[in-house]
Parts: C-alpha cells; structure tokens; sequence
C-alpha cells in the first residue's frame, strides 16, 4: 500500500484498527493492549468496533499478519517467480539471490514511511508475545511462499542438510526481523555508535551477514 493511498483507507474503519492495533502491538506488546485501547486509538464512535469487525483480539492479530503478508507480496511475488523461472530453464539462482528475493521486501516494508517500522516491530514481537494460537496464524501460508524458497535453497546448496538448511532459514529470518525492529539501538551499543552512514549501507552489512550464516560450512558432531 503506498502512502498516498493511506488517507483514504485511514477513513475506512477496519483498516484503521488494524493500523491502529498495529501500532499499539508493535509498542507495547500484544497482552499489553486491550481491544478498547484499541478502539480509542483509531478513534471509533462504536465502543465494540474492533469485536464487531475481527471478534476477540487473535482476530485483529490475523488480520494484521494478513495486512503484512499483502505488503510483502507487493514486493517478493514476482521475484520469487522469476527465480522459480530461471531454476526451470536449468539457470539455477544462487543462495544469495535467492535470500536478496526474501530480504529487499522486508527492507521495503521496513522504509514505508506510515507503517513499516511498526510492522517490523509487531513481527519481533510475535516472536516473545506468540502463544499456539498466534503461531498457527503465522504460519498460514497461501502462497507457500516458505515451501518455494527451501525448495530453491535445496538446489543452490545441494550439500547442505535439509534439517540444517532449513533451521538456518528460520535463524535468517528471526534475525533479519529482529534487527529491521531494532536498529535504533547500534547508536548505543558497548562499542560506542555503529550505525552505518547510510540505510543502504546498513542493509548490505546486515545482509553480509545473514548470507554468511546460511552458506556456512557444517560443524561435525561433537
């Protein structure tokens, strides 16, 4: 959703509590908010706005992760197919290509100048806030999008355990999440300020990183 169109869906009142709630998760936790802090803060004349349009608080919970979901498909749908195309014609991406199609879309989202940062802070907090419930509501995935990138993984690192490929997936994600949520906090580190000169800077170096981690060699068992 591009920022001009937020004005007008800012007036439509069920976009408004999930941006609202969205908000207010990404700040304070989602057992710290109650559905009528909620309801105040999109200003609702209906005091039971929110249990109206989504029914209890996982509800809204769903609707945001599907609101987020929508943002990054904008942005990866397209190149994940691309990268599927290339794989097929025996062109086979590179893990680094492949993890740049799953990283560039949450930097995008990180950027949105209206609800990016509170996206990204929301999805940290799931990670600490999420119960069982919230866990199977992540994990919804209509486009598999999850299932086609390990299936290109498994073909640009063909040596590499599926257990172990796999688990260094979730270890990209859970840290790329982590630290779009939390990058405010290089300027205060025990080595003084290290927030790079740039936000593109600071995306190549985190994105280093994470690549890294994934092509790593294996350890033997001990």
């Amino acid at each position: 959703m591009q920022p001009e169109q937020l004005g007008k869906v800012r007036n439509d009142t069920k976009i408004n509590l999930i941006l609202s709630a969205l908000e207010l998760f990404a700040e304070h936790g989602i057992d710290a908010v109650s559905m009528r802090t909620i309801n105040n803060a999109a200003g609702t004349r209906n005091a039971s706005a929110v249990h109206y349009h989504f029914g209890n608080k996982l509800g809204i919970v769903e609707a945001i992760i599907q609101f987020i979901k929508d943002e990054l498909d904008t942005y990866r749908m397209d190149a994940v197919v691309e990268l599927e195309r290339r794989a097929a014609a025996g062109d086979h991406p590179s893990c680094r290509e492949i993890l740049w199609a799953t990283f560039t879309p949450y930097y995008r989202l990180y950027r949105h100048p209206e609800f990016g940062k509170s996206a990204l802070k929301f999805l940290a907090r799931l990670q600490v806030d999420v119960s069982p419930e919230m866990l199977a509501v992540l994990n919804k995935e209509p486009q598999k999008i999850l299932l086609r990138i390990d299936a290109l993984l498994a073909q640009a690192l063909p040596n590499l355990p599926t257990d172990i490929r796999r688990l260094r997936y979730i270890y990209f994600w859970n840290l790329m999440v982590m630290m779009f949520s939390g990058s405010e906090a290089l300027a205060t580190t025990g080595f003084g300020d290290l927030r790079p000169a740039s936000d593109e800077q600071g995306l190549e170096r985190l994105f280093d990183y994470l690549v890294g981690g994934m092509e790593g060699s294996v350890s033997s068992a001990p």
